[in-house]
């Protein structure tokens, strides 16, 4: 298995960011690359080391739980020699002994063999899953993008979110990390958000998670149906481009209306393998007690 230490070689990074960024299956490692404003420790293994097929990525960072990133270079699959890449990944990186709660991040029918592996052979049980298809914007699109000129209805004003806005924000999420990770992405990670002019109550919003994804857009209920959230999803995706970064996004697999909405935009393209969405997992594993 090959070892790349991004962690300590900048250079390195840039150079397998930029391999991985016209790529579809690698865009989730692409982002999990990318530059960010706090010490992390990122490190990338490729299985079989001469033509890679298999990536992983670990993110570690204090505070956090490890995150694992899987995924294949191509759109074959061989279930066996994943597993095999998997056991390497684990025994390189020692991952399974000294954490009691891992978070992972594959397509589905890779997270069912590393869910199965794990309950299996270790004492991790598992936990939360969500399921989510994934956006990106192609260099057309990108550039298209570039040139909106976003604006809002009167009574309202686009702002910047604040670690004062974190515990609302928190509140009105479905992510289970706690109030402190969204005070560090609100500090470290671009964001976007629309205030009440009135009031300057937050009313739409949205976040960038820390493997680069833009997620967490929430408009609150009453003030739908004005296109505030399509515009704070611009304006988070302009200014990711800004950075000469490729915008992708999470969606999560129930919310069907958004999902058809991403669909339509043509600012928007599905990450689709063999004219089928592809199915993207994330589900965190944790020692029983």
């Amino acid at each position: 298995m090959m070892v790349i230490d991004t962690y300590s070689n900048p250079q390195v990074r840039e150079d397998v960011g930029n391999m991985f960024e016209t790529n579809p299956n690698l865009l989730v490692l692409y982002g999990a690359l990318c530059p960010v404003r706090y010490q992390r420790e990122v490190r990338l293994y490729a299985y079989p080391s001469e033509s890679p097929t298999y990536w992983f990525l670990l993110n570690k960072q204090k505070g956090w739980t490890p995150m694992v990133i899987a995924a294949q270079q191509g759109d074959s699959y061989d279930a066996a020699t994943f597993l095999l890449a998997l056991k390497l990944f684990f025994d390189e990186t020692h991952l399974l002994k000294n954490d009691i709660e891992i978070e992972f991040g594959a397509e589905s029918h890779m997270m069912h063999e590393i869910a199965k592996y794990l309950v299996e052979t270790t004492n991790l049980q598992a936990g939360l899953r969500r399921e989510h298809y994934v956006f990106y914007m192609t260099p057309d699109q990108m550039q298209n993008a570039q040139k909106v000129e976003c604006g809002v209805p009167y009574g309202y004003e686009i702002s910047d979110l604040t670690t004062d806005d974190a515990e609302k924000i928190h509140a009105a999420s479905e992510s289970k990390e706690p109030l402190e990770t969204f005070r560090k992405r609100i500090v470290s990670l671009p964001s976007s958000c629309i205030r009440q002019t009135s009031s300057s109550r937050v009313i739409s919003h949205e976040l960038r998670s820390h493997c680069g994804a833009m997620v967490d857009q929430y408009t609150v209920p009453e003030h739908r149906r004005q296109g505030l959230g399509q515009t704070v999803e611009m304006i988070l995706a302009q200014k990711i481009m800004s950075l000469n970064e490729v915008p992708f996004k999470l969606v999560p697999s129930y919310l069907t209306s958004f999902i058809y909405s991403s669909q339509e935009s043509p600012f928007w393209t599905l990450w689709s393998r063999n004219s089928f969405p592809v199915p993207y997992v994330i589900q965190k594993f944790g020692k029983s007690t």
